[in-house]
């Protein structure tokens, strides 16, 4: 099979899309390329053909953006390096000195360090809910529980990056704007993986990875600002606007995206997002829910496998350990038999103590160009261990 992604996927079987996404639709790398060459000035700093040339792409792509997340302000749409940098971004620019965070028992050390840092720097407080359960009113109940008076903030992964769990954030969102508490998304594990209308989620700031379900390159991130919040700044410099201003100002994006943008990565991001609009979030969340849920089963009928949050419904990430195998073991032998996965805590170790994994878990993702052959193979060395 030789496609678009080229002929690598015939050699190597590629479960860690949680990742990231790989390989890239080959108009990511070509239009990188393409940027370096015709757009190579620094967009916004000059009047210069290049410069305007990069200006206009970096736009194109935040419209690009707007449009696959129904967000209607493409100038509050922030590019930045990662996932992690928009999430320190959003929490270290809204949390207070002396304010109450509450986040889930599934979150990201994207989302627990900083907030531990701020609790050690600041004095704010924070607590978790659970939010493991299958049914989504006792994850708002545990919500509500967790919530105080002094609340003011909520940080709540839309999907975990160990199980799969998709939280119901548009009923996390009511509860929070009832009590005007502000609500960031960690998009991380559900841009591109299923569908995402922001006006319908309902968060405050949505914060979404560039190269994993949108196929943009690493080191590519973005932050969607509804238009009644805007966080500080995390990091001050040039912008290309004011620059007389001691400050980085009140104007977006460029108030949040300090000094020169990734301008060759977002072209390629562009393309990402351009790609997954052309196959549409629908249809490659339906292929990929298919391929999670014939893993999970044939998974589950092995006696000696712990599958690990089994939802019905889900991102597609499995987590799951072979009794008395190390999971670093077991990620090491389907390695050797050219089967990508991911081993160990996941950079989530709260997810994996709510979850209970004693420390660690083999984890499979799947991206839609993953097919159901491939997983027979990953299954046969799966039983070949047991």
């Amino acid at each position: 099979m030789t496609t678009e992604f080229g002929e690598q996927m015939e050699k190597t079987i590629y479960f860690d899309h949680a990742a990231t996404s790989w390989p890239k639709p080959s108009s990511v790398s070509m239009t990188m390329k393409k940027a370096m060459y015709e757009n190579g000035g620094n967009p916004g700093r000059s009047g210069h053909i290049l410069s305007v040339k990069a200006s206009k792409a970096i736009y194109k792509c935040r419209e690009a953006v707007s449009d696959l997340f129904s967000f209607d302000d493409p100038e509050r749409v922030i590019f930045t390096q990662n996932t992690t940098y928009a999430l320190n971004t959003a929490i270290k620019g809204i949390v207070k000195q002396g304010d109450h965070v509450v986040i889930s028992n599934l979150e990201h050390n994207s989302v627990l360090r900083p907030i531990e840092r701020l609790s050690q720097e600041k004095g704010i407080t924070y607590g978790t809910f659970d939010a493991t359960d299958d049914s989504d009113e006792d994850v708002i109940y545990c919500l509500k529980r967790a919530i105080r008076q002094n609340t003011k903030t909520v940080v709540v992964t839309a999907a975990s990056n160990v199980c799969g769990k998709i939280l119901p954030i548009s009923r996390i969102s009511s509860e929070c704007h009832r009590r005007g508490i502000t609500l960031i998304v960690d998009g991380a594990q559900a841009g591109g993986v299923f569908p995402i209308d922001f006006k319908t989620m309902g968060a405050d700031i949505l914060c979404l990875a560039g190269h994993k379900g949108l196929y943009g390159p690493q080191g590519t991130g973005i932050m969607l600002c509804c238009k009644s919040i805007t966080p500080e700044s995390l990091a001050e410099g040039g912008n290309g606007i004011n620059s007389q201003d001691k400050t980085m100002g009140d104007i977006l994006p460029e108030k949040l995206e300090a000094g020169t943008p990734n301008t060759p990565g977002i072209c390629g991001l562009y393309e990402g997002v351009k790609y997954v609009s052309a196959e549409t979030v629908e249809e490659i969340f339906g292929k990929t829910l298919l391929l999670t849920r014939f893993a999970t089963e044939a998974l589950l009928e092995n006696k000696n496998i712990t599958v690990y949050g089994d939802y019905g419904v889900k991102a597609p990430v499995i987590s799951f350990n072979i009794n008395s195998f190390d999971p670093s073991y077991v990620s090491s032998v389907l390695s050797d038999n050219g089967i990508c996965t991911r081993s160990g805590l996941h950079c989530a170790p709260l997810a994996h103590m709510a979850l209970g994994t004693n420390g660690g878990t083999v984890r499979v993702s799947f991206g839609h160009k993953n097919t159901k052959n491939e997983i027979e193979k990953f299954l046969k060395v799966v039983n070949k261990i047991r």
